[in-house]
């Protein structure tokens, strides 16, 4: 067992424990030793007339020596020059999974519910109203009916769209988890969607293509068209809404002179 106390070894390529690679290297992720390998470089020569002996520069920090096959290494106070570097996947991985296409789309959902907010039948109300020669008390409950049926439509919408931010998340976690069964090291961590599923996604593709994984930008452009189609339902829904008030206008615009 590992002290608690002890800080983690940083993630690394380090000497492979493993007696099959003689040589070799392994992926350190911080906790454990992972599949990933790669065999050993065998030496360059040495050129002609070269002096005996030199001074070869070495790094401040040191590899863990061996280790009983995949054991924790020991601790090792300095990151690598330039920082971890994550090993990529095998060529042709693809990143595509049908949990970050339901992150993408989710959106649409809300935004398709709001197209049948019925908006036509409220102002209607209104409009009847203001125009009436009655006495307004004795129509509270026309206006109590309208306003409670334009309010619980937009409650609902409101209650979906909190059911898509869950929704999302839990998406995202599954895609983390897949990914991760693929061969990505370090994938962009699914909690990031509390922030908003476009976070995770675009975070996602920056993370993927560096590992090497194939299609990582697809869910982008998946972004940008459901940006396109929800630009255009909401000018769909308001030129409908404006097109009924005009049309309520001239109906009933000579009853308020």
């Amino acid at each position: 067992m590992t002290d608690p106390q002890q800080p983690s070894t940083p993630p690394a390529w380090y000497p492979d424990p493993d007696p099959a690679n003689p040589g070799g290297q392994r992926w350190w992720d911080g906790v454990r030793w992972t599949e990933h390998s790669r065999p050993a470089v065998p030496p360059t020569a040495a050129p002609t007339g070269a002096p005996a002996q030199q001074n070869v520069y070495q790094p401040a920090y040191q590899q863990p020596g061996y280790q009983p096959a995949y054991q924790q290494p020991g601790y090792v106070q300095q990151m690598p020059v330039g920082g971890a570097v994550f090993p990529r996947v095998a060529p042709g991985t693809s990143s595509n999974t049908w949990s970050v296409w339901l992150v993408v789309a989710l959106p649409l959902v809300v935004i398709i519910a709001f197209m049948f907010v019925d908006f036509t039948s409220y102002l209607r109300t209104v409009f009847e109203l203001g125009s009436s020669s009655e006495d307004y008390s004795g129509a509270a409950p026309a206006i109590t009916s309208a306003m409670s049926q334009y309010f619980i439509m937009i409650l609902l919408i409101d209650l979906l769209g909190l059911v898509a931010y869950g929704l999302s998340v839990l998406f995202a976690y599954f895609d983390h988890r897949e990914l991760q069964r693929r061969g990505f090291v370090r994938p962009f961590h699914w909690a990031w969607t509390f922030l908003g599923g476009i976070v995770y996604v675009i975070g996602r593709a920056v993370v993927v293509n560096r590992r090497g994984g194939a299609h990582g930008l697809w869910p982008i452009w998946g972004l940008i068209a459901v940006f396109v189609i929800e630009m255009v339902l909401i000018g769909v829904k308001v030129a409908m809404v404006a097109n009924s008030i005009g049309s309520l206008v001239t109906s009933y615009g000579g009853s308020f002179s």
